[in-house]
């Protein structure tokens, strides 16, 4: 014989809301495809929850609901893992301070049940021992070390599933209920009476209390009908607004297959009564087949139970309807596109016909071509006549009509013309005044980046200040005057982001004048400044005690000299020939002669080089190498390569120098700098416009800053040695500035450009 199924509900409404409120939904199947799902239920309890949460909570049980009827069973997985894995992509934001939610979900199927539940709802199982007695089972309890130890942000993060024997009892209900009935009450109350009337009791019970707690559950039985039993359907409505009256709201959950329930978790016992208890898992489910209802007859005793409703498939009608709209609008325009390009044809050829007609009628007048200019003159002043007649025959009602017409229609067209202007200019008002208010906000987040000392935000929000500011379009008077406000206001901003300071230089002399010479590089040894050039053998000296210039002809070197370098004990002076090739002068008694060097490297191309600690390093950009140079009794020794792994860091070089790491400036604007041998880039922050090509850079282990010379933009930068900018200086006088010389203890710079050599005081 069949067994029946035995479902009886309780429900007790608290009536606070805010305090509490239980969710009651359970939903039996409506067509034969659905049987095999059985039936789905959810009881949720939610504490000092607003409306809308629980409100939210119902729609997730209601497409729960409708997703588990419509999914199909996977090979391994049920329909209710699967919607459960939907669905904890979203439902963690259920989970709030200050509100506590309990509870489960699941589906009655066959002598099945599967749940999954979250926080500490009650789901107790009474079953018959060996000895026919009744045992109790926490399902949540016996779970629940399986749910701490999961630690992944899900709602629902494990599945329980066993079977339940003829006569064993499954209690579901709230946390609270346990404050009023303990499992060994409930056991002897449900055990001892009829499911209906266990049922009625516990919500007789806890309907007389005035806590304000809403309380709901059910008591579920599968047992054999007595022979002569006639099993019916509890007479309650199917409607689906029955459970929408308790379940305001359900829940958002989360699964985790990795910790699906299997007998590990619960007790198992082989034959007799006890298999009751949950059975394991199979480990390949096999997706049922739809043959018959899984209980034949079933007695559901709830107010909240509801039929599942298909949801329409609608999408393939309104794709239908979508297609046969879309069709009918597209044979229309088709239609009047045609009939237009028609009419639009007829009109083009009309006119062409009229003005082929008019040139060749022109054509005859000019011409007199068979003597018809008198014919076709007399013609065209006939037609005119006959137009002056008609419109002087017309009465003059007409003629009043037609004037304002024709006035009408001019001032139609004016006024749509007017009309577009005005709202050409609106556009263009309202878009100077975003633009204004965006520049002005960007000034305001430059002066609060320069208070925290954030210049490269600072400079951002400059550059898109300056190309909002040159979009802007100033054509009236007061948008004329606001973009020169603008402007004179980022200039200002400019020089403080910038930190450009120009200043007024001291010329000392301007050898050009005096010697029509253009030396291009500077070096000082004691107190001379010696000008070079790489075209002349010619030294020129200008004596900073004396305040006196000379040149010193020199015969060693033809070429003239491409570099020059001085140690820290300013007792000689060396200078490069023919890029590789020494020669040194002692600035006592101005003798010059060479001396020794050699390299690692047959050919080479050596652009700059630098004394440091009595050792020469040189920078040779033909094989991308640095040398260092021992100092020996001759000069130089042969040149052992310094630098390691510096890919193309040094082919195209400029000048370089050394604080104990290395610093190579290059023909492309950039710095790069090697420590202990290794390239590291050397970005600039806060500097604006960024460095031009080549250029002199000078600083020392003792010196806290590195000195930068920029010929392109006409500026002297000092730098932070973290690449920080600290100050940039120019002058008005500087054209082409191309060599330098630091005097960091009197704070003066030298500055030689275009054959005037210049002298700055460095703050």
């Amino acid at each position: 014989m069949d067994h029946v199924l035995q479902l009886n509900e309780f429900f007790v409404e608290g009536g606070k809301q805010e305090l509490s409120h239980v969710l009651l939904h359970i939903t039996e199947p409506s067509t034969p495809e659905e049987m095999s799902k059985g039936y789905f239920f959810a009881i949720c309890e939610i504490n000092q929850a607003e409306t809308k949460y629980i409100t939210k909570l119902q729609e997730i049980i209601d497409e729960a609901e409708n997703n588990y009827y419509e999914t199909p069973d996977e090979v391994g997985k049920t329909s209710l893992e699967i919607i459960l894995e939907k669905i904890n992509q979203h439902a963690y934001a259920l989970v709030r301070p200050g509100v506590t939610l309990n509870c489960v979900i699941g589906a009655i199927r066959q002598p099945e049940i599967i749940f999954t539940f979250f926080g500490k709802p009650q789901m107790v199982l009474f079953y018959k021992n060996r000895q026919g007695l009744y045992q109790k089972m926490d399902l949540i309890n016996a779970n629940a070390e399986e749910t701490e130890k999961d630690d992944s942000p899900q709602l629902f993060s494990q599945i329980v599933q066993g079977k339940i024997s003829p006569n064993d009892y499954l209690f579901a209900g709230p946390p609270h209920i346990t404050n009023y009935f303990s499992h060994d009450r409930l056991e002897k109350i449900i055990t001892s009476k009829p499911a209906a009337e266990s049922a009625q009791h516990i919500e007789r019970v806890l309907g007389e209390l005035k806590g304000g707690y809403s309380f709901g559950g059910m008591i579920m039985q599968i047992r054999q009908p007595d022979e002569n039993e006639v099993v019916k359907k509890a007479p309650f409505p199917i409607q689906r607004g029955d459970s929408a009256k308790s379940l305001n709201s359900l829940f958002n959950r989360e699964r985790n297959t990795a910790s699906t329930l299997s007998p590990s978790f619960l007790p198992r016992f082989n034959g007799g009564s006890f298999k009751s208890l949950f059975e394991p898992k199979p480990t390949e489910a096999v997706v049922p087949e739809i043959k018959k209802p899984i209980f034949p007859t079933a007695q559901i005793n709830s107010a909240h139970v509801n039929a599942h409703r298909v949801r329409p498939n609608t999408e393939s009608y309104l794709t239908t309807e979508k297609l046969r709209a879309f069709l009918g609008l597209a044979v229309r325009y088709t239609k009047a596109i045609i009939q237009g390009l028609w009419w639009i044809l007829l009109f083009l050829i009309s006119i062409l016909h009229s003005l082929f007609r008019g040139a060749i009628m022109l054509f005859f007048v000019i011409s007199n071509y068979q003597h018809r200019r008198k014919t076709i003159l007399e013609d065209w002043k006939r037609q005119w006549r006959g137009y002056k007649e008609n419109v002087k025959r017309l009465p003059a009602v007409t003629k009043i009509m037609l004037l304002a017409s024709v006035a009408l229609g001019i001032f139609f067209i004016g006024s749509i013309l007017y009309l577009r202007v005005q709202q050409k200019q609106a556009v263009a008002t309202q878009a100077f005044q975003d633009g204004v208010k965006t520049i002005r906000e960007k000034k305001d987040a430059m002066e609060s980046a320069l208070i925290y000392k954030n210049e490269a935000a600072a400079l951002a929000d400059l550059v898109l200040a300056k190309n909002i500011l040159a979009d802007l379009r100033c054509t009236t008077k007061d948008q004329k005057t606001a973009c020169t406000t603008l402007g004179n206001e980022l200039a200002e901003l400019t020089t403080r982001i910038r930190k450009l300071t120009t200043t007024i230089p001291e010329l000392l002399v301007d050898w050009g004048a005096i010697f029509q010479i253009r030396p291009e590089n500077l070096i000082k040894v004691k107190s001379k400044l010696i000008a070079f050039s790489s075209t002349s053998s010619t030294l020129v000296i200008y004596d900073l005690l004396t305040k006196e210039s000379r040149i010193m002809p020199t015969s060693i070197s033809s070429k003239g000299f491409n570099e020059a370098a001085t140690p820290k004990e300013n007792d000689y002076a060396l200078f490069l020939s023919n890029s590789r090739d020494l020669i040194s002068l002692n600035p006592d008694d101005s003798s010059i002669k060479n001396i020794d060097v050699a390299y690692p490297n047959e050919n080479v191309n050596i652009q700059s080089m630098v004394v440091y600690n009595r050792r020469l390093y040189s920078l040779d950009i033909l094989n991308n190498k640095i040398y260092k140079h021992d100092t020996i009794k001759t000069g130089f020794s042969r040149g052992k390569e310094w630098a390691q792994n510096t890919g193309n860091a040094l082919e195209n070089g400029e000048d370089i120098t050394i604080d104990g790491d290395v610093f190579v400036i290059t023909k492309t604007g950039q710095i790069a700098k090697f420590t202990a041998g290794a390239y590291q880039p050397f970005p600039i922050e806060g500097l604006d416009p960024a460095l031009g090509p080549g250029g002199k850079i000078w600083t020392y282990t003792d010196i806290d800053y590195i000195y930068v010379l920029d010929g392109k933009n006409k500026r002297l930068l000092i730098l932070q040695k973290d690449g920080r900018l600290k100050q940039q200086l120019t002058a008005i006088e500087f054209k082409n500035p191309s060599g330098m010389v630091i005097d960091p203890a009197a704070s003066t710079a030298y500055i030689l450009d275009t054959s005037k050599l210049f002298k700055i005081t460095l703050k």
